[in-house]
């Protein structure tokens, strides 16, 4: 997934850098070939994120501010502190889960409609909260996981449209979850999110979460910041898509 602006931001602040870097001294902080970094200003691919650490040490602002601002606006770049600088917070992993069991003592499987939504991060705990939630059983997903339904709006993760009900898998095991994986993720910050995630968290203590639509940049969660994450499982919706 390229990033336009993360590409004309490489550029700009490349040639506004007093050292006036070229493409190949990039290259080299990086330890890429310069095809590599020029792949990166052209918006065709995008650095991993300890490459963007070590550009954002470099020009000294934040990734944040890399990733989300037009750097050629006054004042949009921030001064980080130091090249060693990383995602706060410290590696998190999920709660206890709470679901419920039909009249068989089978999970089922609980919906969180975009009405219940806003309260989601604050009654994912509460027994109260989950038993009040729609439920249903899907008898072709497998028994032996657990699944919960999401509600998702936006256009985001086009060609899966607003208004989408996506199924996803629980995930105890947040290390082992693969780059590119579409996933629920709920975070204290944001609350209940749709995005393909990118794993950091052994390294950085934090996930990249990128859209599939290139007019949402990608941002980063730091590891605390996350409370459950589901693994994309399938999608329901009423609207025709788009071929």
């Amino acid at each position: 997934m390229a990033d336009s602006l993360l590409a004309s931001n490489l550029k700009y602040l490349r040639k506004k850098h007093s050292l006036r870097s070229t493409q190949s001294d990039m290259a080299n902080l990086l330890g890429v070939s310069i095809s590599t970094y020029g792949s990166y200003e052209e918006g065709r691919a995008e650095p991993k994120l300890e490459n963007l650490q070590k550009l954002t040490s470099y020009f000294g602002i934040s990734i944040e501010a890399l990733l989300t601002r037009n750097c050629s606006e006054e004042g949009a770049g921030e001064r980080v502190p130091s090249e060693n600088t990383r995602i706060s917070g410290t590696p998190a992993g999920p709660s206890v889960l709470t679901v419920t069991l039909d009249k068989e003592g089978k999970d089922n499987i609980e919906w969180v409609p975009v009405k219940a939504a806003a309260g989601y991060t604050a009654g994912l705990g509460d027994p109260d909260y989950i038993q009040n939630l729609p439920a249903f059983q899907i008898p072709f997903l497998d028994q032996r996981k657990k699944y919960r339904a999401f509600t998702i709006e936006g256009d985001s993760m086009l060609p899966i449209p607003s208004g989408s009900m996506i199924f996803a898998e629980y995930l105890d095991n947040w290390s082992s979850i693969k780059d590119d994986t579409a996933c629920i993720v709920i975070t204290r910050s944001e609350g209940i999110v749709f995005k393909k995630v990118y794993n950091y968290l052994k390294s950085q203590n934090c996930l990249l979460l990128v859209s599939s639509n290139p007019v949402y940049a990608p941002y980063i969660v730091g590891a605390a910041d996350v409370l459950e994450i589901w693994k994309f499982a399938g999608f329901f919706t009423d609207k025709l898509l788009n071929s």
